[in-house]
């Protein structure tokens, strides 16, 4: 067996495999030996059919077979011992005249070669990183909605704006039976405001379902109909109000500070309002990170040049779809990729130009940092022993690994950006990043 390549230019290759009888002779005979002793063909008693039968009758679709077997790893083993760097995977060229008795059979397969790539960091103008500054109104909301999660219910005798109500819901015709708690603001229009304001405790009224609620999905989790079967049928259900409660803010006192940051000695409103701060910027911090990582990706995918092989890329996007498609539909696929494939490409020079690969053990204290987040004590209770148990089991898990090592490598990208790339800090409210981060949701 031989293999060959040659070069049609810098990005597209011709790599050519030879294979003789030899390759694959013995195999074809064990193949045929072993049909003989299994096969049964009409007239022979089984083991006893003539070899020259079985070789006239199999023989073309095994070598077949066994030559396929010998070119896939080949050819796999060829790309891997010549680092040889493709793009997609490599085309067969048909040959319409292959003879397969001959005593040499040639194959051949197109590649497409990933380009030389020179990343430059130093970019003709600076970055900016957008750095969101913690207004005192942002702080002010985050407490009044955790005093308002924490706070206590109590009874009402009236019904007001901010009430929450408890109903029971009951059809016979549709076996309707359930509890749902409702705020004004959730209901429909202003005549089922108007009737469910008026109602005093353990009173009951009827309403028809599609009139009944603003959102929909409550409509369905309610009926369990579809939102087609609820708009064209007259679904009548029956509400009892059994209870009015109001949502009364937590007090800003020590205990409430302890369920907020249960690990932390929290006395005074504002050692509550600092770690608050602390919460709030280590989230827009995320926010400002990936802004940053955007930008960069942006720049990279703008400022480094480089060709691909383009017809090659499109006749394999042709190639390798389930389904037939034209090329057209492979041209457009294409472009719609491409600027994925330069940033993956221009990623890949810059991991291994610096070092960055993601290492085993990474992988293994990002799951742990993932793991202690979710579980905190309680994961911590179980000992280190559980920990390392709980890691390799979610580590067996390919998405998830995958997904972890994706995570691990733009933390190691962020830094490494961070540290090699000129930028200048610009602070901004968060309404202002929002604009600037999001144009196109504005």
């Amino acid at each position: 067996m031989k293999v060959d390549l040659k070069k049609t230019d810098k990005l597209n290759s011709t790599i050519s495999i030879s294979i003789e009888k030899k390759d694959y002779g013995d195999k074809v005979d064990n193949v045929i030996k072993d049909y003989k002793s299994k096969i049964n063909l009409p007239g022979f008693r089984k083991g006893h059919v003539p070899l020259s039968l079985i070789r006239k009758k199999y023989e073309k679709a095994i070598v077949i077979e066994e030559t396929n077997k010998i070119l896939s790893e080949s050819l796999n083993n060829y790309i891997i011992k010549s680092k040889l760097k493709i793009l997609g995977n490599p085309i067969p060229i048909i040959d319409e005249k292959l003879d397969w008795n001959a005593d040499v059979l040639i194959f051949k397969f197109e590649v497409g070669l990933s380009p030389n790539i020179e990343v430059n960091l130093n970019f003709k103008n600076s970055l900016i990183y957008h750095k969101i500054d913690i207004e005192n109104k942002i702080i002010e909301e985050r407490i009044s909605y955790l005093q308002q999660q924490y706070g206590e219910l109590k009874d009402e005798k009236k019904i007001s704006d901010t009430s929450e109500l408890i109903f029971k819901f009951t059809s016979k015709e549709e076996n309707i039976d359930k509890k749902m708690t409702l705020k004004l603001n959730q209901l429909k229009t202003k005549k089922i405001i108007g009737l469910v304001r008026k109602l005093n405790l353990n009173e009951t009224f009827t309403f028809e379902l599609k009139d009944f609620f603003k959102d929909q999905t409550q409509s369905i989790s309610l009926s369990n109909k579809t939102i087609e079967e609820i708009k064209n049928s007259k679904i009548n259900i029956e509400a009892k109000l059994l209870s009015i409660q109001k949502r009364v803010k937590a007090s800003l006192k020590e205990s409430f500070f302890e369920k907020i940051y249960p690990n932390k000695s929290i006395k005074t409103l504002a050692k509550f309002k600092e770690e608050i701060k602390k919460s709030v910027q280590s989230q827009y911090d995320q926010q400002s990170d990936q802004k940053f990582l955007n930008d960069v990706t942006k720049e990279l995918i703008e400022k480094v040049k480089f060709n691909l092989p383009r017809k090659f890329l499109i006749k394999w996007l042709q190639k390798r779809s389930q389904k037939e498609i034209t090329l057209e539909n492979a041209t457009e696929e294409f472009e719609k990729s491409e600027k994925g494939l330069r940033y993956q490409l221009i990623e890949e020079e810059i991991i291994n130009q610096n070092n960055l690969e993601v290492e085993e053990k990474e992988i293994k204290n990002f799951a742990k940092k993932i793991f202690l987040s979710q579980f905190g004590q309680i994961g911590k209770k179980g000992g280190e022993q559980e920990i390392e148990q709980m890691i390799e089991r979610i580590l067996k898990n390919e998405e998830e690994r995958k997904r972890i090592i994706e995570q691990v490598k733009t933390e190691k990208l962020l830094t490494f950006f961070k540290e090699s790339i000129k930028f200048k800090t610009k602070k901004l409210t968060y309404d202002a990043f929002i604009k600037i981060a999001y144009p196109t949701t504005q």
